[in-house]
Protein backbone atom coordinates (compact mmCIF):
# COMPACT_ATOMS: atom_id res chain seq x y z
CA UNK A 1 0.00 0.00 0.00
CA UNK A 2 0.99 3.37 -0.88
CA UNK A 3 1.83 4.93 2.39
CA UNK A 4 0.70 8.92 3.33
CA UNK A 5 3.16 10.89 1.68
CA UNK A 6 2.78 9.04 -1.47
CA UNK A 7 -0.72 9.03 -1.44
CA UNK A 8 -0.69 12.59 -0.60
CA UNK A 9 1.33 13.49 -3.91
CA UNK A 10 -1.79 12.00 -5.87
CA UNK A 11 -4.02 13.94 -7.41
CA UNK A 12 -6.68 13.59 -3.82
CA UNK A 13 -7.47 16.66 -1.61
CA UNK A 14 -8.57 15.69 1.76
CA UNK A 15 -11.06 18.04 3.50
CA UNK A 16 -11.50 17.88 7.47
CA UNK A 17 -15.21 17.80 8.95
CA UNK A 18 -16.59 17.67 12.43
CA UNK A 19 -20.23 17.48 12.73
CA UNK A 20 -21.25 17.55 16.43
CA UNK A 21 -18.21 15.65 17.23
CA UNK A 22 -17.92 13.23 14.66
CA UNK A 23 -15.24 13.91 12.28
CA UNK A 24 -14.02 13.08 8.80
CA UNK A 25 -11.84 13.19 6.15
CA UNK A 26 -13.79 13.98 2.72
CA UNK A 27 -12.44 13.64 -0.69
CA UNK A 28 -13.77 13.92 -4.51
CA UNK A 29 -13.14 10.77 -6.30
CA UNK A 30 -14.92 11.01 -9.34
CA UNK A 31 -11.72 10.42 -11.45
CA UNK A 32 -12.16 6.99 -9.48
CA UNK A 33 -8.72 6.42 -8.68
CA UNK A 34 -7.75 3.37 -7.04
CA UNK A 35 -8.71 4.14 -3.39
CA UNK A 36 -8.20 0.50 -2.87
CA UNK A 37 -4.28 1.23 -2.67
CA UNK A 38 -4.87 3.27 0.41
CA UNK A 39 -4.20 2.52 4.11
CA UNK A 40 -7.28 3.81 5.08
CA UNK A 41 -6.96 2.50 8.81
CA UNK A 42 -3.22 4.81 8.84
CA UNK A 43 -4.72 7.51 7.27
CA UNK A 44 -7.70 7.83 9.50
CA UNK A 45 -5.39 7.16 12.89
CA UNK A 46 -2.57 9.70 11.35
CA UNK A 47 -5.64 12.56 11.16
CA UNK A 48 -7.36 11.11 14.47
CA UNK A 49 -10.67 11.04 12.21
CA UNK A 50 -13.24 8.75 13.04
CA UNK A 51 -14.03 7.89 9.28
CA UNK A 52 -13.11 8.33 5.45
CA UNK A 53 -15.52 9.63 3.05
CA UNK A 54 -15.21 9.77 -1.11
CA UNK A 55 -17.92 11.55 -2.93
CA UNK A 56 -18.05 9.91 -6.28
CA UNK A 57 -20.60 9.71 -9.43
CA UNK A 58 -23.67 8.05 -8.50
CA UNK A 59 -24.95 5.28 -11.43
CA UNK A 60 -28.66 6.08 -10.28
CA UNK A 61 -29.29 9.09 -12.51
CA UNK A 62 -31.84 10.88 -9.39
CA UNK A 63 -28.76 11.41 -7.58
CA UNK A 64 -26.23 14.47 -7.29
CA UNK A 65 -23.40 12.41 -6.25
CA UNK A 66 -22.39 9.12 -4.48
CA UNK A 67 -21.41 8.49 -1.15
CA UNK A 68 -19.02 6.05 -0.06
CA UNK A 69 -18.32 5.91 3.64
CA UNK A 70 -15.25 3.88 5.58
CA UNK A 71 -14.84 3.86 9.16
CA UNK A 72 -11.80 4.04 10.49
CA UNK A 73 -11.05 0.22 10.69
CA UNK A 74 -10.86 0.30 6.58
CA UNK A 75 -14.44 -1.64 6.56
CA UNK A 76 -17.21 0.20 4.40
CA UNK A 77 -20.20 0.36 5.82
CA UNK A 78 -23.60 0.85 4.73
CA UNK A 79 -24.26 4.58 6.28
CA UNK A 80 -23.13 7.45 8.71
CA UNK A 81 -25.84 10.13 9.58
CA UNK A 82 -23.23 12.59 10.74
CA UNK A 83 -21.01 11.66 7.76
CA UNK A 84 -24.06 12.37 5.08
CA UNK A 85 -24.66 15.43 6.62
CA UNK A 86 -21.01 16.65 6.26
CA UNK A 87 -20.57 15.54 2.20
CA UNK A 88 -23.66 17.58 1.56
CA UNK A 89 -21.84 20.66 3.04
CA UNK A 90 -18.59 19.20 0.97
CA UNK A 91 -21.13 19.23 -2.42
CA UNK A 92 -22.46 22.81 -1.49
CA UNK A 93 -19.47 24.43 -0.68
CA UNK A 94 -16.27 22.92 -1.70
CA UNK A 95 -17.01 21.31 -4.86
CA UNK A 96 -19.54 24.09 -5.54
CA UNK A 97 -21.95 21.36 -7.39
CA UNK A 98 -25.25 23.10 -8.56
CA UNK A 99 -28.59 22.11 -6.79
CA UNK A 100 -31.95 22.83 -6.46
CA UNK A 101 -32.73 25.57 -3.23
CA UNK A 102 -29.60 23.95 -1.66
CA UNK A 103 -30.83 20.34 -1.95
CA UNK A 104 -29.10 17.09 -2.77
CA UNK A 105 -29.84 13.46 -3.81
CA UNK A 106 -27.03 11.09 -3.09
CA UNK A 107 -26.57 7.45 -2.80
CA UNK A 108 -25.35 5.08 -0.39
CA UNK A 109 -24.12 1.50 -0.18
CA UNK A 110 -28.23 0.55 0.09
CA UNK A 111 -30.21 3.49 -0.29
CA UNK A 112 -31.26 7.18 -2.05
CA UNK A 113 -30.68 9.81 0.68
CA UNK A 114 -31.98 13.46 0.45
CA UNK A 115 -30.09 16.23 2.17
CA UNK A 116 -29.83 20.05 2.42
CA UNK A 117 -28.37 23.04 3.86
CA UNK A 118 -31.16 24.26 6.49
CA UNK A 119 -29.18 27.43 7.74
CA UNK A 120 -25.69 29.04 8.45
CA UNK A 121 -24.88 29.24 12.25
CA UNK A 122 -23.04 32.40 11.24
CA UNK A 123 -21.11 34.73 9.05
CA UNK A 124 -18.50 32.25 7.55
CA UNK A 125 -19.78 29.06 5.22
CA UNK A 126 -17.55 26.84 7.30
CA UNK A 127 -20.36 26.44 10.20
CA UNK A 128 -24.10 25.03 9.23
CA UNK A 129 -26.94 23.30 9.71
CA UNK A 130 -27.48 20.54 7.52
CA UNK A 131 -30.81 18.13 7.59
CA UNK A 132 -30.76 14.58 6.07
CA UNK A 133 -33.39 12.47 5.41
CA UNK A 134 -33.22 9.06 7.28
CA UNK A 135 -34.61 6.45 4.51
CA UNK A 136 -33.07 2.94 6.02
CA UNK A 137 -35.55 2.78 9.48
CA UNK A 138 -36.15 -1.12 9.76
CA UNK A 139 -35.69 -3.75 11.85
CA UNK A 140 -37.63 -2.35 14.69
CA UNK A 141 -37.89 -5.33 17.29
CA UNK A 142 -35.56 -7.38 15.15
CA UNK A 143 -33.82 -8.84 18.16
CA UNK A 144 -34.82 -8.97 21.75
CA UNK A 145 -31.47 -7.19 23.24
CA UNK A 146 -32.83 -6.92 27.13
CA UNK A 147 -30.81 -9.71 28.18
CA UNK A 148 -27.26 -8.37 26.98
CA UNK A 149 -27.15 -4.93 29.33
CA UNK A 150 -29.25 -4.52 32.57
CA UNK A 151 -31.66 -2.01 31.75
CA UNK A 152 -35.48 -1.18 32.32
CA UNK A 153 -35.87 -0.82 28.55
CA UNK A 154 -34.17 -1.48 25.72
CA UNK A 155 -34.76 -2.34 21.55
CA UNK A 156 -33.20 -2.89 18.37
CA UNK A 157 -33.44 -1.22 15.15
CA UNK A 158 -31.62 -0.37 12.09
CA UNK A 159 -30.93 2.96 11.21
CA UNK A 160 -28.92 2.18 8.19
CA UNK A 161 -26.52 0.31 10.39
CA UNK A 162 -27.83 -1.73 13.11
CA UNK A 163 -28.16 -0.27 16.76
CA UNK A 164 -29.15 -1.95 19.97
CA UNK A 165 -30.19 1.47 22.41
CA UNK A 166 -30.44 1.21 26.31
CA UNK A 167 -32.52 3.62 28.54
CA UNK A 168 -30.47 4.34 31.72
CA UNK A 169 -30.52 6.86 34.60
CA UNK A 170 -27.39 7.37 34.48
CA UNK A 171 -25.07 8.17 31.51
CA UNK A 172 -21.46 8.63 33.80
CA UNK A 173 -22.41 4.99 35.31
CA UNK A 174 -22.19 3.14 32.32
CA UNK A 175 -18.94 0.85 31.59
CA UNK A 176 -19.15 2.03 27.74
CA UNK A 177 -15.94 0.20 26.53
CA UNK A 178 -16.20 -3.02 28.30
CA UNK A 179 -19.88 -3.70 27.57
CA UNK A 180 -20.00 -2.01 24.20
CA UNK A 181 -17.10 -4.24 23.39
CA UNK A 182 -18.78 -7.22 24.94
CA UNK A 183 -22.32 -6.50 22.84
CA UNK A 184 -20.76 -5.08 19.52
CA UNK A 185 -19.22 -8.56 18.92
CA UNK A 186 -21.17 -10.93 20.11
CA UNK A 187 -22.67 -14.47 18.37
CA UNK A 188 -26.07 -12.45 17.46
CA UNK A 189 -24.56 -10.06 15.13
CA UNK A 190 -22.20 -11.52 13.02
CA UNK A 191 -21.56 -8.04 11.12
CA UNK A 192 -21.61 -6.29 14.55
CA UNK A 193 -23.72 -3.49 15.79
CA UNK A 194 -23.43 0.01 17.29
CA UNK A 195 -24.52 0.45 20.94
CA UNK A 196 -26.69 3.52 22.63
CA UNK A 197 -27.40 4.23 25.67
CA UNK A 198 -29.63 7.19 26.90
CA UNK A 199 -30.35 9.25 29.69
CA UNK A 200 -33.67 11.29 29.83
CA UNK A 201 -33.15 14.88 30.53
CA UNK A 202 -36.58 16.07 30.11
CA UNK A 203 -39.94 15.22 28.05
CA UNK A 204 -38.21 15.92 24.27
CA UNK A 205 -34.78 15.74 25.39
CA UNK A 206 -32.38 13.09 26.13
CA UNK A 207 -28.63 12.56 26.33
CA UNK A 208 -26.46 9.62 24.53
CA UNK A 209 -23.42 8.08 24.84
CA UNK A 210 -22.17 5.41 22.13
CA UNK A 211 -20.03 3.09 21.12
CA UNK A 212 -19.40 2.37 17.44
CA UNK A 213 -19.11 -0.72 15.01
CA UNK A 214 -15.51 0.31 13.41
CA UNK A 215 -14.10 2.67 15.66
CA UNK A 216 -14.63 0.12 18.68
CA UNK A 217 -15.02 2.94 21.03
CA UNK A 218 -16.94 5.49 21.70
CA UNK A 219 -17.65 8.33 19.50
CA UNK A 220 -19.03 12.40 20.31
CA UNK A 221 -21.16 11.97 18.15
CA UNK A 222 -23.48 9.30 16.30
CA UNK A 223 -26.13 10.34 13.36
CA UNK A 224 -27.44 7.03 13.10
CA UNK A 225 -27.21 6.64 17.04
CA UNK A 226 -29.22 9.74 17.49
CA UNK A 227 -31.87 8.93 15.42
CA UNK A 228 -32.06 5.24 17.08
CA UNK A 229 -31.76 6.29 20.20
CA UNK A 230 -34.47 9.07 19.59
CA UNK A 231 -37.07 7.10 17.58
CA UNK A 232 -36.77 4.38 20.27
CA UNK A 233 -37.80 6.93 23.24
CA UNK A 234 -40.64 8.60 20.93
CA UNK A 235 -42.18 4.58 20.35
CA UNK A 236 -41.78 3.05 24.08
CA UNK A 237 -42.73 6.63 25.54
CA UNK A 238 -44.82 7.69 23.20
CA UNK A 239 -43.12 10.86 22.38
CA UNK A 240 -43.79 13.52 19.54
CA UNK A 241 -41.34 14.99 17.13
CA UNK A 242 -38.93 16.30 17.36
CA UNK A 243 -37.04 14.98 20.31
CA UNK A 244 -33.65 16.75 20.99
CA UNK A 245 -30.54 14.48 21.37
CA UNK A 246 -27.43 15.95 23.25
CA UNK A 247 -24.43 14.00 22.17
CA UNK A 248 -20.66 14.56 24.08
CA UNK A 249 -19.85 17.05 20.62
CA UNK A 250 -22.97 19.02 20.96
CA UNK A 251 -27.22 18.53 20.08
CA UNK A 252 -28.96 17.21 17.47
CA UNK A 253 -32.61 16.83 15.88
CA UNK A 254 -34.48 14.36 14.95
CA UNK A 255 -38.15 15.47 13.68
CA UNK A 256 -40.29 12.02 12.54
CA UNK A 257 -43.36 11.65 11.51
CA UNK A 258 -46.37 10.37 13.15
CA UNK A 259 -46.16 6.60 11.70
CA UNK A 260 -42.24 7.02 11.37
CA UNK A 261 -42.43 7.18 8.04
CA UNK A 262 -40.57 9.78 7.84
CA UNK A 263 -37.62 10.51 9.83
CA UNK A 264 -34.74 13.71 9.83
CA UNK A 265 -31.67 14.68 11.10
CA UNK A 266 -30.51 17.80 11.67
CA UNK A 267 -27.59 19.56 13.18
CA UNK A 268 -24.46 21.79 13.01
CA UNK A 269 -21.87 20.57 10.46
CA UNK A 270 -18.12 22.30 10.58
CA UNK A 271 -15.89 22.64 7.51
CA UNK A 272 -12.32 22.65 9.93
CA UNK A 273 -10.28 22.90 6.33
CA UNK A 274 -7.79 21.15 4.15
CA UNK A 275 -5.90 18.10 5.57
CA UNK A 276 -2.91 18.30 5.94
CA UNK A 277 -2.94 21.90 7.12
CA UNK A 278 -1.27 24.14 4.69
CA UNK A 279 -0.19 26.05 7.64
Amino acid sequence: MLNQNEFFAMSYSFFRYSATGNTFLIADNRSREKINELNIVSLCRNAKVDGLIFLENSTNSNADFHMKFFNNDGNEVEMCGNGARSIVHFAKFVLKIESQNDSFSFTTKNALYQGNISSSLGEAENLVEVQVKMNEIRDWGLFDVSDLYPSKESYFLNTGVPHCVYLVENLEDVPLTKAGTAIRFHERFPEGTNINWVEVLHKQKIRIRTYERGVDGETDSCGTGASASALTVAKLRNWESPILVHVNGGQLTVRFSDDFSEVFLQGPVDFLGEYPSEK
